[in-house]
């Protein structure tokens, strides 16, 4: 009856001591910013068993890469933990999905087109300031995460006020105080009509040790409501800057976005903000004064 079915250990990697599947977000907020970037650049970065995705821009084919900073929280039975990370994914598929990986626009892709889900990020930095987060990113997905400070102000319901995604990412120095600047993003999206698009789930690939070598991973990452996606063509790039830190850093991150961004400005950008759980509102006199 089992003969076309492959042992169950032989697919999924046990899960490391003191971790439980899946990982609950009790909140998430995220904002992705897609850029075009060398084929061979990417492929650069890929290990053994992950092709470059292509995709049509415009008639030309190319890679993509995307730079996804994450604020979220995670509920325990007795904590209650927040993380701040940065995902440096690029783009590829499985060898051994062939040949049903679909050939898309970049469009289509961030709109959730590939219904085989077999195209993915594959993270090459994972900054984070987050210990906890951080082993279980490595143990678990096999994450290059490491310890690192942010910066950020966000939209959000609790200021109306602030209505541009802004955030830095620092080398780690200690609790009080960041390091140098490793790279700081500006975004203004006022104006710019967003589509509300379903990507959801996406797909995520890492690499773990088994018998003496690398194995690729793949997880997915669900998300319960829709996406916000605002194009940047021509004048809508200009909104959105990428500075870059004045010293290399020990993770070569300033390095890799020099080699696989540089000067080019984004694509396209996705926002996701979970939905409040509740509110409470404001007090009022119980009889007139």
């Amino acid at each position: 009856m089992h003969e076309h079915q492959t042992p169950f250990a032989r697919l999924l990697p046990p899960v490391p001591q003191g971790f439980n599947e899946p990982f609950w977000y009790g909140s998430l907020q995220s904002f992705w910013l897609y850029y075009r970037a060398d084929p061979e650049a990417v492929a650069a970065h890929l290990p053994h068993g992950l092709e470059v995705a292509m995709f049509e821009f415009g008639g030309e084919r190319g890679a993509l890469v995307s730079l996804d900073f994450q604020a979220y929280t995670g509920h325990g039975p007795s904590y209650l933990e927040y993380v701040h990370e940065v995902e440096f994914n690029v783009y590829a598929y499985p060898r051994s999905r062939v040949p049903e990986v679909p050939a898309l626009t970049w469009q289509e892709f961030l709109a959730g087109q590939d219904q085989t889900r077999s195209i993915g990020g594959f993270r090459i930095h994972v900054p984070c300031d987050n210990p906890n987060a951080i082993k279980a990113g490595q143990e678990l997905y096999g994450e290059p995460k490491y310890l690192a400070a942010f910066t950020y102000n966000t939209p959000t319901l609790n200021d109306p006020t602030v209505v541009t995604w802004d955030y830095s990412v620092f080398q780690y120095e200690s609790a009080t105080k960041n390091g140098p600047l490793v790279y700081s993003i500006d975004a203004d999206l006022q104006g710019i009509a967003p589509q509300p698009l379903n990507p959801s789930p996406l797909i995520e690939y890492g690499t773990r040790d088994h018998g003496g070598r690398a194995h690729v991973v793949g997880n997915y990452w669900n998300f319960y409501g829709p996406f916000l996606t605002y194009p940047l063509h021509g004048e809508g790039a200009s909104r959105v800057s990428l500075g870059l830190g004045p010293t290399p850093d020990p993770q070569n991150l300033v390095r890799d976005l020099r080699e696989l961004i540089g000067s080019h400005g984004p694509i396209a950008a996705q926002t996701f903000t979970s939905a409040p759980v509740s509110s409470e509102c404001r007090p009022f006199y119980t009889e007139p004064v």
